[in-house]
């Protein structure tokens, strides 16, 4: 189902044809990037969680670029934090990269900016 104002993308799901399934070192899974553009609602809400579901289980890196979020409302940050309790419940690490403006005022207005790992830089490699 598509939401109008809102989009969703998996990069470097090794399942789907994308990248290497190790990190550069050799060591481990590589990050899977879930790339979020536009309207973080209640209509995108569930379009989200099915991906982020699906992608963070045991062991797995989730980096979850929010650059693109214009808006983020309630019920995307239900998402969001349901997520992150997924990652800790499955030991799974799940990275906000490079959260907007808009992002980073819901999180701090809040109160639960410190549920997550935030990368700035957007590398999603972490504070």
């Amino acid at each position: 189902m598509a939401v109008e104002g809102f989009s969703v993308e998996v990069d470097n799901d090794p399942d789907r044809g994308g990248a290497a399934a190790v990190t550069g070192d050799g060591k481990g899974p590589a990050a899977v990037t879930v790339t979020v553009a536009g309207d973080v609602d209640l209509a995108a809400a569930d379009t989200l969680w099915s991906v982020l579901d699906e992608y963070v289980r045991p062991g797995a890196h989730v980096v979850v670029d929010c650059s693109r979020v214009a808006f983020l409302d309630s019920m995307g940050l239900r998402t969001l934090i349901r997520a992150q309790h997924k990652a800790a419940a499955a030991d799974a690490h799940l990275t906000l990269a490079a959260p907007s403006e808009a992002v980073l005022r819901v999180l701090q207005l809040a109160g639960v900016a410190d549920l997550f790992v935030l990368d700035s830089s957007g590398s999603g490699s972490g504070r």
